[in-house]
């Protein structure tokens, strides 16, 4: 069975110190209405991020070359990184890492993100249930970009002995070369992301992103990805969260409903989809 304990006692703990800061009520919507509302936020949200692209300007394009040559310099330490994993090897580390590991696993985290929705939902804490659908939604942006990333680029996994420089995309079956990016790296900076970025506070930043660390340094011990891969995969899941919360908090989170319009103009009508 799967370990739920580790996070959900982590989703718990900050969130009980933010309850009374948090819980302005919105007793004139039903739960109904507030979980349709929140439905839209997602969505809108998850447009606004996976479009980003589209509006960037020149500082976000050196950010993300930045981002590639960070990556490829990284890759440098793939073959070491490796090898010092091998040769720790014990018993003990291995508990280690399966513990740390489950921080990462989508489905656990997802659960949690769900757990706190409801009980923000249950108790009319509109902080906890707006952080955790945060939380959710850039575990599952954040996964959606990994998941094509992982068949588009198709690189070899360590265990498979190819070398980190062996790609073959859109490889089926995917699995033995899914190496890039770390799909569970990306679930955890995702959640821990989100978190950090809603609580604002620098010591529990430290322990967020350690926590959210851990799990890619348990996934090059175990040998299914490099250390290139988790880099990578932290960068790309940091930027979507605090991305996706700089849009919530900006109050764009709560504009108007997501849909289709109809905009005139000289001649002409377009349709207009408002994210």
């Amino acid at each position: 069975m799967r370990l739920l304990i580790a996070p959900a006692l982590l989703l718990v703990l900050p969130f009980t110190g933010a309850v009374a800061r948090g819980s302005a009520g919105e007793s004139d919507s039903t739960a109904i209405g507030i979980m349709e509302s929140d439905g839209l936020t997602f969505l809108r949200g998850a447009g606004y991020v996976l479009s980003s692209p589209v509006r960037w300007k020149s500082d976000d394009w050196l950010k993300f070359g930045a981002a590639g040559v960070g990556t490829a310099l990284a890759s440098g330490l793939d073959i070491d990184g490796r090898l010092i994993m091998q040769r720790n090897r014990s018993p003990h580390n291995e508990d280690l890492a399966k513990v740390a590991e489950q921080y990462g696993v989508g489905l656990n985290m997802i659960l949690v993100s769900a757990g706190g929705y409801l009980a923000g939902l249950a108790f009319d804490s509109r902080w906890v249930r707006q952080t955790s659908l945060l939380a959710g939604s850039a575990i599952l942006i954040a996964a959606t970009v990994s998941t094509v990333s992982k068949v588009v680029i198709g690189r070899a996994r360590p265990y498979t002995l190819r070398g980190h420089m062996t790609f073959k995309p859109f490889s089926f079956p995917v699995e033995d070369y899914a190496s890039f990016p770390s799909g569970h790296t990306i679930v955890a900076f995702a959640f821990s992301g989100v978190l950090a970025a809603r609580l604002d506070n620098a010591w529990a930043s430290v322990g967020l992103y350690a926590l959210a660390a851990s799990t890619g340094i348990s996934r090059m011990y175990t040998d299914e990805h490099w250390f290139s891969d988790v880099v990578f995969g932290a960068v790309i899941s940091v930027s979507v969260s605090r991305s996706l919360v700089r849009w919530f908090e900006s109050g764009d989170g709560g504009g108007g409903a997501a849909g289709f319009r109809i905009v005139p103009g000289a001649g002409s009508v377009t349709l207009v989809y408002s994210f």
